[in-house]
Protein backbone atom coordinates (compact mmCIF):
# COMPACT_ATOMS: atom_id res chain seq x y z
CA UNK A 1 0.00 0.00 0.00
CA UNK A 2 1.23 3.46 -0.95
CA UNK A 3 2.24 5.57 2.07
CA UNK A 4 3.37 9.16 1.44
CA UNK A 5 4.65 9.38 5.01
CA UNK A 6 6.89 6.33 4.73
CA UNK A 7 8.25 7.48 1.36
CA UNK A 8 9.05 11.00 2.55
CA UNK A 9 10.62 9.63 5.72
CA UNK A 10 12.85 7.25 3.75
CA UNK A 11 13.87 9.97 1.32
CA UNK A 12 14.62 12.43 4.11
CA UNK A 13 16.79 9.88 5.89
CA UNK A 14 18.64 8.89 2.74
CA UNK A 15 19.34 12.55 1.93
CA UNK A 16 21.10 13.24 5.25
CA UNK A 17 24.90 13.01 4.95
CA UNK A 18 26.50 10.39 7.25
CA UNK A 19 28.46 12.97 9.25
CA UNK A 20 25.25 14.93 9.97
CA UNK A 21 23.47 11.77 11.09
CA UNK A 22 26.38 10.94 13.39
CA UNK A 23 26.29 14.45 14.87
CA UNK A 24 22.54 14.22 15.52
CA UNK A 25 22.93 10.78 17.11
CA UNK A 26 25.64 12.10 19.46
CA UNK A 27 23.50 15.13 20.38
CA UNK A 28 20.50 12.94 21.15
CA UNK A 29 22.65 10.61 23.22
CA UNK A 30 23.96 13.52 25.30
CA UNK A 31 20.45 14.90 25.79
CA UNK A 32 19.10 11.57 27.01
CA UNK A 33 22.05 10.86 29.29
CA UNK A 34 21.78 11.63 33.00
CA UNK A 35 23.44 15.05 33.50
CA UNK A 36 25.12 13.98 36.74
CA UNK A 37 26.99 11.04 35.26
CA UNK A 38 27.76 9.42 38.63
CA UNK A 39 26.54 6.23 40.20
CA UNK A 40 23.81 6.82 42.78
CA UNK A 41 24.32 4.69 45.90
CA UNK A 42 21.01 6.01 47.29
CA UNK A 43 18.97 4.48 44.48
CA UNK A 44 16.07 2.32 45.66
CA UNK A 45 16.34 0.05 42.62
CA UNK A 46 19.94 -0.79 43.57
CA UNK A 47 19.07 -1.75 47.14
CA UNK A 48 19.17 1.54 49.06
CA UNK A 49 16.49 1.99 51.70
CA UNK A 50 14.97 4.76 53.80
CA UNK A 51 15.81 4.45 57.50
CA UNK A 52 12.47 5.19 59.09
CA UNK A 53 13.87 5.97 62.56
CA UNK A 54 16.03 8.71 61.01
CA UNK A 55 13.36 10.16 58.72
CA UNK A 56 10.84 12.84 59.59
CA UNK A 57 9.97 16.51 59.94
CA UNK A 58 11.46 18.81 62.57
CA UNK A 59 9.21 21.48 64.07
CA UNK A 60 10.01 23.73 67.05
CA UNK A 61 13.06 21.59 67.75
CA UNK A 62 11.05 18.37 67.93
CA UNK A 63 11.44 15.40 65.60
CA UNK A 64 8.32 13.79 64.15
CA UNK A 65 8.99 10.44 62.51
CA UNK A 66 7.58 10.10 59.00
CA UNK A 67 4.59 7.82 58.60
CA UNK A 68 4.96 4.91 56.20
CA UNK A 69 1.40 5.40 54.91
CA UNK A 70 2.07 8.98 53.77
CA UNK A 71 1.47 9.53 50.05
CA UNK A 72 3.92 9.64 48.44
CA UNK A 73 6.10 7.89 51.07
CA UNK A 74 9.68 9.01 51.88
CA UNK A 75 11.23 6.32 49.67
CA UNK A 76 10.00 8.25 46.62
CA UNK A 77 13.14 10.37 47.14
CA UNK A 78 15.26 7.37 46.15
CA UNK A 79 13.53 6.87 42.80
CA UNK A 80 14.44 8.33 39.41
CA UNK A 81 11.13 10.11 38.81
CA UNK A 82 10.69 13.90 38.77
CA UNK A 83 7.02 14.13 37.88
CA UNK A 84 5.31 17.11 39.52
CA UNK A 85 4.02 16.16 42.97
CA UNK A 86 6.00 12.93 43.13
CA UNK A 87 7.91 14.05 46.23
CA UNK A 88 8.08 13.40 49.96
CA UNK A 89 6.28 16.27 51.67
CA UNK A 90 7.60 17.28 55.10
CA UNK A 91 5.00 18.92 57.32
CA UNK A 92 7.52 21.62 58.30
CA UNK A 93 10.24 23.76 56.67
CA UNK A 94 12.92 21.49 58.17
CA UNK A 95 13.43 17.76 58.46
CA UNK A 96 15.71 14.87 57.64
CA UNK A 97 15.90 11.81 55.43
CA UNK A 98 17.78 8.74 56.66
CA UNK A 99 19.24 6.51 53.95
CA UNK A 100 20.87 3.10 54.13
CA UNK A 101 23.03 3.12 51.02
CA UNK A 102 23.14 0.20 48.62
CA UNK A 103 26.67 -0.47 49.89
CA UNK A 104 29.33 1.18 52.02
CA UNK A 105 31.13 3.95 50.17
CA UNK A 106 33.82 6.57 50.39
CA UNK A 107 31.58 9.56 49.58
CA UNK A 108 32.57 12.22 47.07
CA UNK A 109 29.39 14.11 46.10
CA UNK A 110 25.70 14.54 46.88
CA UNK A 111 23.01 15.52 44.37
CA UNK A 112 19.61 17.07 45.03
CA UNK A 113 16.90 17.02 42.37
CA UNK A 114 13.85 19.29 42.34
CA UNK A 115 11.37 20.19 39.63
CA UNK A 116 12.23 23.31 37.59
CA UNK A 117 11.05 26.63 39.00
CA UNK A 118 9.00 27.24 35.84
CA UNK A 119 6.60 24.38 36.61
CA UNK A 120 6.59 24.49 40.42
CA UNK A 121 3.32 25.67 41.99
CA UNK A 122 5.21 26.81 45.11
CA UNK A 123 8.98 27.02 44.70
CA UNK A 124 9.16 28.05 48.35
CA UNK A 125 8.77 24.35 49.19
CA UNK A 126 12.16 23.56 47.65
CA UNK A 127 14.94 22.79 50.15
CA UNK A 128 17.62 25.45 50.62
CA UNK A 129 20.35 24.96 53.23
CA UNK A 130 21.19 21.28 53.62
CA UNK A 131 23.65 19.02 55.42
CA UNK A 132 24.63 15.45 54.61
CA UNK A 133 25.59 13.55 57.77
CA UNK A 134 27.38 10.21 57.87
CA UNK A 135 26.89 7.63 60.62
CA UNK A 136 30.25 6.53 62.02
CA UNK A 137 30.46 2.76 62.21
CA UNK A 138 33.30 0.34 62.85
CA UNK A 139 36.55 0.53 64.81
CA UNK A 140 38.55 1.70 61.78
CA UNK A 141 36.35 4.74 61.21
CA UNK A 142 36.25 5.59 64.92
CA UNK A 143 40.05 5.44 65.12
CA UNK A 144 40.51 7.57 62.00
CA UNK A 145 38.17 10.24 63.33
CA UNK A 146 39.85 10.20 66.75
CA UNK A 147 43.33 10.61 65.26
CA UNK A 148 42.14 13.42 63.01
CA UNK A 149 40.41 15.44 65.72
CA UNK A 150 43.52 15.27 67.91
CA UNK A 151 45.42 17.36 65.39
CA UNK A 152 42.60 19.48 63.97
CA UNK A 153 39.96 21.86 65.25
CA UNK A 154 36.84 20.20 66.67
CA UNK A 155 34.84 22.46 64.33
CA UNK A 156 35.16 19.79 61.64
CA UNK A 157 32.60 17.71 63.52
CA UNK A 158 30.08 20.58 63.66
CA UNK A 159 27.96 22.52 61.20
CA UNK A 160 25.21 25.08 61.74
CA UNK A 161 26.21 25.04 65.40
CA UNK A 162 25.44 21.34 65.86
CA UNK A 163 27.41 18.10 65.85
CA UNK A 164 24.56 15.82 64.76
CA UNK A 165 21.19 15.79 63.00
CA UNK A 166 18.07 16.29 65.13
CA UNK A 167 17.42 12.56 65.39
CA UNK A 168 20.32 10.10 65.61
CA UNK A 169 18.64 6.82 66.64
CA UNK A 170 21.65 6.22 68.86
CA UNK A 171 24.26 6.67 66.10
CA UNK A 172 27.26 9.00 66.08
CA UNK A 173 27.41 11.34 63.10
CA UNK A 174 29.86 13.61 61.32
CA UNK A 175 28.93 16.22 58.69
CA UNK A 176 29.95 15.05 55.22
CA UNK A 177 28.70 17.99 53.15
CA UNK A 178 27.06 21.36 53.79
CA UNK A 179 25.54 23.26 50.88
CA UNK A 180 22.74 25.42 49.48
CA UNK A 181 20.30 24.20 46.86
CA UNK A 182 19.72 27.29 44.70
CA UNK A 183 16.34 27.59 42.96
CA UNK A 184 17.81 30.46 40.90
CA UNK A 185 20.41 28.20 39.32
CA UNK A 186 20.21 27.35 35.61
CA UNK A 187 19.89 23.67 36.56
CA UNK A 188 17.26 22.08 38.81
CA UNK A 189 19.59 19.11 39.39
CA UNK A 190 22.52 20.25 41.51
CA UNK A 191 25.60 18.33 42.67
CA UNK A 192 27.83 19.30 45.59
CA UNK A 193 31.22 17.96 46.76
CA UNK A 194 31.78 16.53 50.21
CA UNK A 195 33.91 18.50 52.65
CA UNK A 196 37.62 18.23 51.86
CA UNK A 197 38.59 16.84 55.26
CA UNK A 198 36.10 13.99 54.82
CA UNK A 199 38.11 12.89 51.80
CA UNK A 200 41.31 13.20 53.85
CA UNK A 201 39.81 11.06 56.61
CA UNK A 202 39.24 8.18 54.17
CA UNK A 203 36.17 7.16 56.14
CA UNK A 204 33.46 5.03 54.60
CA UNK A 205 29.73 5.18 55.33
CA UNK A 206 26.76 2.89 54.93
CA UNK A 207 24.09 5.10 56.52
CA UNK A 208 23.65 8.82 55.90
CA UNK A 209 21.14 11.50 56.84
CA UNK A 210 20.23 14.32 54.47
CA UNK A 211 19.02 17.18 56.65
CA UNK A 212 16.98 20.10 55.35
CA UNK A 213 18.04 23.03 57.53
CA UNK A 214 15.81 25.55 55.72
CA UNK A 215 13.69 25.96 52.60
CA UNK A 216 12.81 28.83 50.27
CA UNK A 217 9.98 30.32 52.32
CA UNK A 218 7.11 27.86 52.57
CA UNK A 219 5.72 26.28 55.75
CA UNK A 220 6.31 22.81 54.29
CA UNK A 221 9.13 21.27 52.26
CA UNK A 222 9.00 18.95 49.27
CA UNK A 223 11.98 16.67 48.68
CA UNK A 224 11.98 15.08 45.22
CA UNK A 225 15.21 13.12 44.99
CA UNK A 226 18.46 12.68 46.88
CA UNK A 227 21.53 10.98 45.45
CA UNK A 228 24.80 10.05 47.12
CA UNK A 229 27.91 9.39 45.04
CA UNK A 230 31.32 7.97 45.78
CA UNK A 231 33.45 4.86 45.46
CA UNK A 232 32.24 1.53 46.74
CA UNK A 233 34.40 -0.02 49.45
CA UNK A 234 34.16 -3.45 47.83
CA UNK A 235 35.23 -2.09 44.44
CA UNK A 236 38.30 -0.37 45.86
CA UNK A 237 39.35 -3.38 47.90
CA UNK A 238 38.92 -5.64 44.88
CA UNK A 239 40.94 -3.30 42.67
CA UNK A 240 38.03 -2.65 40.31
CA UNK A 241 38.45 1.15 40.28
Amino acid sequence: MFSPTSVSSRVATDDVPPHIKAYVDRALSRAMRDPVGRRDFALLADGARVVRALTGAVSAGRFYEAQTHSVPPPNVTLVDDLHVGNCWSMAAPTGQLGIRLSERIYPTHVTVDHIPVEIAADIGRAPRMMVLWGAIDGSVNIARLGNFTQTHNDAITRTHGRSRPHETAGCTFIPIASFEYDVRSHSHIQTFPVLSHVVDLEMYFGVVVLEVVSNWGSETTCLYRARVHGQGVSQLHNGLV
